[in-house]
């Protein structure tokens, strides 16, 4: 039993870093040995979850071979991504449909269910389903509304919260402590201050809470008040346009969208000023100390700057402005593989392309980065929402979205910004 579970362990940490190198090995041990039934399930499971962007009939052939009866969750949507590598829609709708049905009604498997029944020649059904999951306010709905042609649901509605609660809310010592705490700019107490007295709290009274520090500008814990009650229509809350003179002016400086901006920003840090990740990104832009150097030396031409002065709002928007200028112009001008690079870098975003042309929703849904897949989708629909608070006519999905082929050269642009030097 040692012997199999070595070598079931060596197949899966190969299937790591080469899904194709870890079956080749897998179908080299598997008859040799006599693994148990859980063995064999966990680590073709697994190789599974590493083949879905390889091409060829061998990846293929294994992943409609494997037992996925009582498989998790993960391991379900990796077959069906290796479906949609292939626009198998027979596939897609037959591996959708033994998915739980909690999971199988969420708004993604609603569209890629659509999907492929469009792809299958049934119209009807896709058109019902895409209806149905345009009603949402989330990149799915986005892309549904735009294959039917459907309007986006955009509306704000303001958090209600009664005068007497707001000011019950207010008069709260830990509340006006965290108060004190934001305005001494000593952003750690106050946060925890305010993780403390919410902890605790209604719905109604969180409701409050957020508006309170929504009116004190500290849009990061508004933000997360919040969403802790599922009230998801406040788009002016939910969605702050702090700094606009800045993110206006570096977006003309470098030919991008103001609307990006704000949506990177909105997805990196919530507009907190002052936050440091565990990976060591630093402001509103989540810059790596490195990267902002290698921007301020070899993009903008000027001096490097120290960490302390990422935290300032001015110079941390005027770096990452500067980078997803840098990212888009260096991969085919195109927003959606800079706003991967941003969050997972290019040398991995390049790693990424297909060897042939996929429809952009195909692309995105095969990032192997779980974390990178749910930052564009994000990042995406927020950059619609900003459109829509900034009183434009936002920007359909369908005419950002452009087909990702092999090489960088052929992709085609539509994007309503000027062209960004490669660089």
């Amino acid at each position: 039993p040692y012997r199999e579970a070595m070598l079931a362990f060596a197949v899966r940490r190969k299937a790591r870093w080469d899904g194709l190198e870890a079956l080749a090995l897998w179908q080299q041990v598997k008859p040799r040995y006599p693994f148990s039934t859980e063995q064999i399930n966990e680590t073709e499971r697994y190789i599974v979850r590493n083949l879905e962007r390889s091409y060829g009939d061998l990846a293929y052939d294994f992943v409609r071979s494997v037992d996925f009866s009582d498989a998790d969750i993960k391991s379900h949507e990796a077959r069906i991504r290796t479906a949609l590598l292939r626009e198998d829609w027979k596939r897609v709708i037959a591996w959708i449909a033994v998915l739980p049905q909690a999971i199988r009604e969420q708004d993604r498997w609603s569209y890629w269910l659509a999907r492929a029944l469009e792809g299958s020649g049934e119209t009807a059904a896709a058109n019902a389903l895409y209806a149905k999951t345009a009603g949402e306010r989330t990149y799915y709905g986005f892309m549904a509304a735009d294959r039917i042609g459907g309007e986006y649901h955009l509306d704000h509605n303001e958090t209600p919260a009664r005068t007497e609660l707001l000011d019950e809310v207010a008069a709260m010592d830990g509340v006006r402590r965290a108060e004190e705490l934001f305005r001494l700019e000593r952003w750690t107490e106050a946060r925890r201050e305010w993780r403390e007295v919410t902890r605790n709290m209604d719905a109604e009274r969180l409701k409050a809470a957020a508006k309170i520090a929504e009116r004190h500008g500290w849009h990061d814990r508004a933000i997360f008040t919040l969403a802790k009650t599922g009230y998801w229509d406040d788009l002016e809350l939910r969605f702050p346009m702090e700094h606009a003179d800045l993110v206006d002016q570096n977006a003309k400086l470098q030919g991008i969208e103001n609307a990006w901006i704000f949506a990177v920003m909105r997805q990196e840090s919530a507009f907190m000023s002052n936050a440091y990740s565990h990976a060591g990104a630093v402001g509103l832009m989540q810059l790596m100390p490195a990267t902002a150097r290698n921007v301020a030396r070899n993009v903008l031409k000027r001096r490097p700057p120290r960490r302390q002065d990422l935290l300032e709002p001015d110079t941390n928007i005027a770096l990452g402005s500067a980078y997803l200028k840098q990212m888009k112009g260096e991969l085919g001008d195109s927003a959606v593989l800079a706003t991967a690079a941003y969050n997972a870098g290019p040398h991995r975003v390049t790693r990424w392309l297909p060897e042939r042309t996929l429809p952009a929703d195909i692309w995105i849904e095969l990032v192997p980065f779980e974390e990178t897949r749910g930052y564009l989708r994000r990042v995406l629909a927020y950059t619609v929402i900003y459109e829509k608070r900034m009183g434009r006519t936002p920007t359909r999905l369908n005419e950002r979205l452009h087909p990702v082929p092999p090489d960088l050269g052929l992709i085609g642009s539509r994007d309503t910004a000027p062209r960004a030097s490669a660089g």
